[in-house]
């Protein structure tokens, strides 16, 4: 994670001052606190509410979700707060934790007061200004990768809905997908994610709720559909954004720093449409 830890796991270990300057938390850290702030901030910038029941605003699905929380919280910059308060060096520590506690809890904002007040105007302009430097653009990679797998697991969990099965079956595709939207964009890839839904709907008809059906029936689909498209020469459909899955703030953060615009959603995921955005902007 390309962010500077400001706590140690000992409850013991003080911390250190709050953070002055927006520089401090470099491209991840900026896009992090900005979608927070975004999500769900009081209007001095001192707390965040929970996420519960709202996490979507933030990012489309719990897994990065629980990264960008977790990455803060590592900095020092979100320290828990409120009656439900966590004591994070022991959570952290602890193998059986629930990661969902993250979003059941609330948080404190630990910055300057003489710079509190401008925080949200002074991520956007850092993330505007962003130089695409080389680590730079492989963050935002890194960024970009995880929100197209967070955008079709969360479009994948609603399609499984709206044929009545459980949501979480769409873990299952998680491995498959990087490979997938390597060569293919987030839209192509919650296409797939809608045919294999519906294919496994189908598949529960004829052949009823066989233990492991549904997650051999969801590898098979993006297995198949895949080799069929690179075989055949064919091109799989871009499904627009759902109604149902608006744009996260941490999406939001991400576009401002990306400068992508639709590529985010229409392009595969890799360096040339971040450098060609980045790059044309900076030189513009």
């Amino acid at each position: 994670m390309p962010l500077e830890p400001r706590l140690s796991a000992s409850h013991e270990a003080p911390f250190g001052p709050p953070y002055v300057e927006v520089a401090e938390l470099g491209t991840f850290g900026s896009m992090a606190l900005l979608a927070m702030l975004q999500a769900g901030a009081d209007p001095g910038f001192y707390h965040l509410r929970r996420l519960t029941g709202r996490g979507g605003r933030l990012a489309p699905h719990v897994d990065l979700r629980q990264r960008i929380v977790l990455a803060l919280l590592e900095t020092g910059v979100l320290i828990p707060a409120g009656p439900r308060r966590l004591r994070l060096d022991a959570t952290l520590a602890d193998s059986d934790w629930d990661r969902m506690d993250l979003e059941e809890a609330d948080w404190a904002v630990r910055w300057s007061d003489t710079t509190r007040g401008s925080l949200a105007l002074t991520l956007k302009g850092y993330l505007d200004e962003l130089t695409p430097t080389p680590r730079n653009l492989e963050i935002l990679l890194d960024a970009w990768f995880a929100l197209a797998k967070a955008e079709c697991l969360a479009f994948g969990a609603y399609a499984l809905s709206s044929h009545r099965l459980d949501p979480a079956i769409a873990m299952t595709a998680e491995p498959s997908l990087g490979p997938i939207l390597a060569q293919r964009s987030i839209g192509q890839g919650c296409a797939l994610m809608w045919w294999a839904a519906k294919n496994v709907a189908s598949s529960f008809l004829r052949h009823g709720g066989q233990p492991g059906l549904a997650e051999r029936e969801i590898e098979r689909t993006l297995a198949s559909a895949l080799d069929r498209d690179v075989r055949s020469g064919s091109t799989i459909p871009t499904f627009h954004r759902h109604h149902t899955q608006p744009v996260s703030t941490f999406a939001g953060a991400f576009l401002l720093a990306s400068r992508l615009g639709e590529s985010y959603w229409t392009s595969p995921i890799g360096m040339g449409p971040l450098e060609h955005a980045r790059h044309a902007e900076h030189t513009s």
